[in-house]
């Protein structure tokens, strides 16, 4: 059975004031936690659909936070370089690991689409809701609620 307990009135209001206000760091690390779990799913389903000449893919799913006006965001993607190769028109060119991962998930090249990072999003759903979810518990249990 769950507990509230309270010292007096003036520590009930300022727990609800505190409450009320959602600090960026909590969000921020909300955040960060659900993030960290999809991108374990992003390498996992690599690891499933692919087969690794390199292994410069399954290691590069890269989580990075980001502000907008008053929002935080995740990105969540394939970084750093796969290979080069040599140009149609003469030169080399950089293919980067965020260009092969979205040729696998949406086809080109030849390539089927395989919507691998759709179907890994999809299987993480519930856990990154939990993480989340730990995450604004801490937060409670730091403001004693």
């Amino acid at each position: 059975m769950a507990t509230f307990t309270c010292n007096d009135i003036d520590g009930f209001v300022l727990n609800m004031e505190e409450f009320a206000q959602l600090p960026d760091s909590t969000i921020k690390d909300m955040l960060a936690d659900g993030a960290e779990v999809v991108r374990k799913a992003h390498a996992d389903a690599i690891r499933e659909n692919f087969d690794q000449k390199t292994g410069r893919l399954i290691g590069s799913p890269k989580v990075k936070l980001k502000r907008k006006g008053q929002g935080w965001y995740a990105l969540i993607y394939p970084d750093g370089t796969h290979h080069t190769y040599h140009a149609r028109k003469g030169g080399t060119g950089v293919a980067r690991n965020a260009d092969v991962g979205f040729v696998h998930e949406f086809g080109g090249h030849g390539n089927a689409a395989t919507m691998w990072m759709y179907n890994a999003n999809e299987k993480s759903a519930d856990a990154t809701a939990e993480a989340e979810e730990k995450a604004y518990d801490r937060w409670l249990k730091s403001l004693n609620l």
